[in-house]
């Protein structure tokens, strides 16, 4: 199993027990790579995880304004995504988090400041979708 494949299937063990109603979808893409998408329960996606020859992308989305750029820096990961290093970054029309993780720099998904940011996003993502 590649090492991107070993640190979504960390990931998704974090989803498993911290968001037991959120469902996960696996999409196989042109490349063959396995998309895995996220969903609560009856609505449109949360998030998208996608395993990569070296690294982990996640893209989640979130009602637009509710992360700022304090919520993601205490996360103990660079801020801009620069395709070299592991990053996460708000995207510009300020509705979505993209987060890369390299496997040459795995990151610990269990840390308390990582769970507690995983449940504000989602409660940001439940207010998107029930508006």
């Amino acid at each position: 199993m590649p090492d991107s494949v070993k640190l979504r299937e960390e990931f998704i063990h974090v989803l498993n027990k911290e968001f037991p109603t959120v469902r996960l979808k696996p999409t196989t893409l042109k490349s063959g790579n396995i998309r895995y998408s996220c969903y609560a329960p009856n609505y449109k996606r949360w998030m998208q995880l996608d395993a990569n020859t070296d690294s982990l992308s996640i893209a989640m989305n979130h009602l637009e304004g509710d992360i700022k750029t304090d919520d993601i820096k205490k996360l103990g990961l660079s801020y801009g995504l620069n395709g070299a290093s592991s990053a996460i970054q708000i995207q510009k029309n300020d509705d979505a988090v993209n987060i890369t993780i390299f496997v040459t720099e795995p990151y610990d998904f269990t840390r308390k400041d990582f769970v507690e940011f995983l449940h504000k996003h989602f409660q940001s993502y439940l207010r998107l979708i029930n508006r």
